[in-house]
């Protein structure tokens, strides 16, 4: 629980911050596991690598912001 006092997070933002990570890179790696197999389906702009790092960058401003 310090660690969510330090970042001045209640349990239930944290956890909701923490899940839209986690599933939006299960949900991308899944689309890039299911191109690796069959390279004919191509990966949508919107869940290719650009548009993911970009993501991250957006998501570790806001983590960095709340110290």
């Amino acid at each position: 629980m310090e660690h969510l006092e330090k970042n001045s997070e209640t349990y239930y933002g944290h956890l909701k911050f923490a899940a839209t990570i986690g599933l939006t890179l299960v949900l991308r790696g899944g689309i890039f596991i299911l191109h690796g197999l069959l390279p004919v389906c191509n990966v949508p702009k919107d869940l290719n690598l650009e548009n993911t790092r970009d993501k991250l960058d957006k998501w570790n401003q806001y983590a960095d912001g709340r110290k």
